[in-house]
């Protein structure tokens, strides 16, 4: 049997709706009743986990991937790719994204705030002049082309993978939640960008954003910030398929 979910407190989490008519949705506490409203995890037999984003009742993303208990940090969270891709899981459900252009709006202030190491928005002109402003002494690198009425920018830290994460830790869960043949080749890869950054590598480089898509997922994940053991999961997957 499954183990108690757990919260796991994130600043990430969309604010509750103060709409009087949206009503809760059917994700509850099951000890007390509450509405669930964060990131909660439990444990699975076979070392592996169960995750679910929900935002005032109502799941987002659901997943499971395998336990990788040494590595964290601030800079991922099971909310990065729920709140910048805007998923749902039931297209019918309330969401928290209030028009078009809300995801591009989350990323570009989660760059600005250090909550993720590289990502792409779209703004009005006006909004990426106010970004471009602020972003100064931030360390963060972008590169901005004008799409019709539209900015679209891709920005990334300068700081190198090496200060950014424990990729020690990193790369041990890859190597207890994978077996070798897929462990392996995603291993090569985050060692070798233990001296490179995400806006070195995939921003101020000749087919920058080409050359990220090619990436091995551990080192993309990683670089947008998203949960490693999701990661995991989608490679053991891919190998199946």
């Amino acid at each position: 049997m499954a183990d108690a979910w757990i919260l796991h407190p994130d600043y990430r989490t969309p604010p509750v709706p103060t709409d009087p008519g949206i009503a809760p949705g059917p994700w509850r506490h099951p000890e007390c009743g509450q509405v669930m409203n964060g990131t909660y995890e439990r444990f699975l037999p076979e070392r592996q986990v169960e995750v679910v984003t929900i935002w005032y009742g109502y799941a987002l993303s659901h997943w499971h991937g395998p336990r990788m208990p040494r590595f964290s940090s601030p800079l991922v969270s099971a909310w990065n790719p729920v709140l910048s891709q805007g998923l749902t899981l039931d297209p019918a459900a309330p969401v928290p994204y209030r028009d078009e252009l809300w995801c591009d709006r989350w990323i570009a202030e989660a760059l600005l705030y250090g909550r993720k190491p590289y990502g792409a928005f779209t703004l009005p002109v006006e909004g990426a002049l106010r970004w471009f402003a602020k972003s100064g002494g931030t360390g963060l690198v972008y590169h901005a082309q004008p799409v019709g009425e539209l900015i679209r920018v891709v920005a990334g830290t300068t700081e190198q993978y090496a200060l950014l994460f424990d990729l020690d830790a990193l790369i041990a869960d890859y190597r207890d939640a994978l077996p070798p043949e897929l462990a392996e080749p995603e291993v090569a890869a985050l060692e070798a960008h233990r001296g490179h950054s995400p806006a070195l590598h995939y921003i101020l480089t000749d087919n920058a954003e080409a050359r990220f898509a090619q990436v091995p997922l551990a080192v993309r994940g990683l670089t947008l910030g998203y949960p490693p053991r999701e990661t995991a999961a989608r490679i053991a997957a891919a190998a199946l398929s």
